[in-house]
């Protein structure tokens, strides 16, 4: 008798599980139940793929809806990676990450649902979404950090020599194109007081340090700056800036700036979004005391073509204005590139980019005029699923090169950079 009473016992105590089914675990969280139907989703047994999806998508909605947003973020972040194209996971994946405070991992996933062709009402919530988290917080900071070994680093020539007016110089090595490897840190703090719903102000210092092994010159930039940011719909945002900056190297003052700066973002439709930045500032070199007068605007137009690959192309302009000729001129460029999110979370990124730069007046050693042709690459890789304590590494490889009419400008640099980055 007691064998028989011990074996109902153990029948009664596995119903429960054995007659548990998706479906009642779905109808539990329509009920509100959400955290009751955790443990048996946990300890549930898919049999099929089908089940093994299906299971994770309940059970990431079961931990979202019952406020354990951290814990959703894992199978939902599952589901994406396997089934990239399907907007659903990917918005109740934002959703977890917005709750989780991950906001750029978020707005990230969003972007890529607006190429998925949504439905307009649904688009519509995407992008009110979107526009909510454009509007900074308080309090905003960043820290990153990097090993960025490059073959030449300080951009120089790869000539041993020179020609000037017939007599032939041999360079010192030391001023030729050498390796040398980086640490790069950069942190910055910035305020963001609300002065009304759509209207913010902006305090911002950024810290930004290149420091090389001995065989390339320090770099040091400190920049602070005020701006204005104002919010509409469609994601426009207007700000007007005004900053200042001092650039050490190698421990010496080398420039220091204070400009202006205005831009406008708006989107063009639901996959496409333009901005338009313009410039103006002064530089003034602290050795020489030598002033220009910088005028510059660039242009930005980036499409998803689909959730997962979005294309961009940008232009810039550029003229310089100075009582010292050489510096003098005028500049074009333009980069065409995309990005493209694999399943498994890798996200890979390519730029290329070319620019002209025409120095006014003749060198005052080489007797020519200065014109610069910059050609390089950048590929950049990251993995959006995957995160440290709140850090996301960063990978870039580039390579650069710039012809010269004058031959010491001449050079090639390729450059490795990698990086851990947090914003907080």
């Amino acid at each position: 008798m007691r064998r028989i009473l011990y074996n109902l016992f153990l029948i009664l105590l596995a119903s429960p599980l054995a007659a548990f089914s998706l479906d009642d675990a779905e109808q539990s969280i329509l009920k509100g139940k959400a955290a009751e139907v955790i443990p048996l989703l946990e300890g549930y047994s898919p049999k099929t793929e089908t089940e093994t999806l299906r299971r994770m998508w309940i059970l990431g909605v079961a931990y979202n809806r019952s406020g354990k947003s951290h814990q959703a973020v894992a199978p939902l972040a599952r589901l994406v990676i396997l089934r990239p194209d399907d907007p659903t996971f990917r918005l109740e994946l934002a959703n977890a990450l917005v709750k989780s405070d991950q906001i750029e991992r978020a707005r990230y996933h969003l972007e890529l649902a607006k190429g998925a062709g949504l439905s307009p009402s649904v688009q519509a919530k995407v992008q009110a979404e979107l526009d909510r988290l454009a509007k900074p917080k308080k309090w905003q900071g960043y820290f990153r950090f990097a090993i960025v070994p490059e073959s030449n680093a300080a951009r120089r020539t790869s000539a041993e020599t020179v020609n000037l007016s017939g007599f032939v110089l041999r360079l010192d090595p030391n001023s030729r194109a050498q390796s040398a490897t980086a640490f790069e840190i950069g942190t910055g703090v910035a305020t963001v007081p609300r002065l009304t719903d759509a209207l913010r102000a902006r305090f911002a210092l950024d810290l930004d340090a290149r420091l090389f092994d001995g065989r390339a010159p320090d770099e040091v930039t400190l920049r602070t700056s005020a701006s204005l940011l104002h919010f509409a719909d469609e994601g426009r945002l207007v700000s007007a800036e005004i900053y200042g900056s001092q650039r050490w190297i190698d421990d010496a003052a080398y420039a220091h700036t204070l400009g202006l700066g205005l831009s406008y973002t708006r989107n063009l439709g639901t996959r496409a979004r333009a901005t338009a930045v313009l410039q103006r500032e002064r530089i003034t070199y602290d050795g020489s005391g030598v002033d220009v007068n910088r005028t510059a605007g660039a242009a930005q137009f980036a499409y998803a073509a689909s959730s997962q690959l979005v294309f961009r192309v940008g232009m810039r302009a550029e003229t310089r204005a100075s009582s010292y000729s050489p510096v003098a001129g005028h500049a074009a460029g333009v980069t065409i590139g995309g990005d493209y999110s694999f399943a498994g979370g890798l996200r890979v990124g390519l730029d290329l980019s070319f620019d002209r730069n025409e120095f006014d007046g003749v060198h005052p050693i080489f007797g020519v005029a200065r014109v610069d042709k910059k050609s390089s690459v950048m590929l950049n890789l990251s993995n959006q699923n995957w995160s440290y304590k709140g850090f996301t590494q960063v990978l870039r490889l580039g390579f650069e090169e710039q012809r010269s009419t004058i031959s010491i400008n001449r050079f090639r640099n390729a450059t490795a950079s990698i990086g851990l980055t947090r914003s907080f």
